[in-house]
């Protein structure tokens, strides 16, 4: 229930920002109202596209114990089938053997001893029926919730994906009035204009943490690269396509979710193009991802390097 209303809540703030994006411009025009800051409305986006993200990689995660539940449940329902059938054939064969046991006792008491023992063998089938029965109880309603699972992540996608064009639109026109890229403390912004907040660290799935911060822009915009360095280019596993700049300075910057490579492995200078913006790997939509590590090292929160460098 908590996550129909959360996805509620989200649907009314995306369409909020559709909203805002087609009639504030319009307002602007008529002088009733100022046109939004696209910055700050990109970086909005930005901040409501991470907290969807979240959404959808929780439930994942709870999809995934859910279909573990389902796996053993059915594990264990195929082995119940097995013993039903089994102690089914030995009940039908009981039925038999308790009337010759009647029959052939020596006296009264025998008779009744061997009839008593065959019923109590005979009643371990309605055990093991009823114990299949449960089982498949169970099994409905864990079928139930992981569907009812799965439509919440969609729903939550679906959200996300809504969301992009007003990501993009604002984004774009960040990226129109900039002008060249700046040189500070020589690093260069690696996505001039890209929306971004600090997402490092927030949850994903599989009880991992991100380890990066993801810089939102259009597919297809070039990167640049952050300081001067060797650049080299390969497979990211989750990532998709990678781009890897052994720096100058002694640090290591990684570049992920490319749609493409720019040039060949080489030694860049701060701004030059080694990549474009894409959505490889496991990636909700076109964006990059990066990554400081300090003198090749384990990765820190490069959200406050970003904000000097890009603005």
């Amino acid at each position: 229930m908590g996550g129909r209303r959360l996805g509620a809540i989200f649907r009314v703030l995306v369409t909020g920002a559709v909203v805002a994006a087609g009639i504030l411009p319009l307002a602007s025009r008529s002088g009733a109202a100022p046109a939004p800051d696209p910055k700050q409305a990109a970086t909005q986006a930005a901040a409501m596209r991470q907290q969807l993200e979240t959404r959808y990689y929780q439930l994942g995660d709870r999809v995934a114990q859910i279909q573990q539940k389902i796996d053993a449940l059915e594990a264990q329902r195929a082995q119940l089938r097995a013993l039903a059938g089994q102690r089914a054939a030995v009940a039908y064969k009981n039925q038999d053997a308790k009337v010759r046991a009647v029959f052939d006792a020596v006296n009264t008491g025998d008779s009744l001893r061997i009839s008593q023992l065959i019923d109590v063998a005979n009643s371990s089938i309605y055990h093991t029926l009823a114990d299949l029965a449960a089982v498949n109880a169970q099994l409905t309603d864990q079928r139930n919730q992981i569907e009812d699972q799965r439509k919440q992540q969609q729903n939550v996608l679906d959200q996300i994906n809504a969301g992009e064009n007003v990501l993009d639109q604002n984004v774009e026109a960040v990226m129109q009035a900039l002008g060249p890229p700046v040189l500070v403390d020589g690093m260069i912004c690696p996505l001039p204009g890209g929306a971004f907040t600090d997402d490092f660290g927030q949850p994903r799935g599989g009880g991992r943490t991100h380890q990066g911060v993801d810089m939102h822009a259009p597919n297809g915009i070039s990167e640049l690269a952050v300081v001067n360095g060797n650049v080299t280019y390969g497979d990211g596993g989750g990532g998709g396509m990678g781009a890897y700049i052994a720096g100058d300075d002694g640090n290591r910057y990684v570049y992920y979710h490319l749609s493409q490579y720019v040039g060949p492995p080489r030694h860049v200078t701060a701004g030059e193009v080694i990549g474009k913006v894409g959505a490889t790997g496991d990636a909700t939509g076109p964006h990059l991802h990066f990554e400081i590590h300090p003198f090749g090292g384990p990765v820190v929160d490069p959200y406050p390097t970003l904000q000097k460098i890009c603005g």
